[in-house]
């Protein structure tokens, strides 16, 4: 039973150390609505360069309101965040600046032009 319950006590230690490993700003992003409403977010990500997803954030700073976590994760040719309230933000699998498209509650969607934060990694 000792052993069963060490083993439980490190998988706790290992997961709770991943939720609470940072954030950093991946980019900034902004755009119109379709009713017109300017709008500017920022997205996070805790990403290391090797994980298959990761959690991430969504934050309006105008157009949209609140802070929305979710994850990020990866397909052969998107990058895409998920968001709990119905918010999703994907490009295309890219470096450099670009656009990307965000989907938004009543499954509205509107391409955002967006600053992309470049980071180097160390080898997985």
């Amino acid at each position: 039973m000792k052993p069963l319950l060490l083993l439980f006590y490190v998988f706790l230690l290992c997961s709770t150390a991943y939720a609470r490993s940072p954030m950093k700003i991946e980019g900034s992003c902004k755009g119109t609505l379709i009713n017109g409403t300017q709008v500017s977010y920022k997205y996070f990500s805790n990403f290391d360069g090797c994980k298959k997803s990761s959690q991430a954030s969504l934050s309006f700073t105008s157009g949209l309101q609140g802070k929305f976590k979710g994850k990020r994760s990866f397909t052969e040719t998107q990058d895409i965040y998920e968001m709990k309230g119905g918010y999703k933000l994907i490009f295309k699998n890219s470096t450099g600046n670009t656009s990307g498209t965000l989907i938004y509650p009543k499954n509205q969607s509107v391409t955002t032009q967006c600053e992309v934060r470049d980071y180097e990694y160390s080898d997985c």
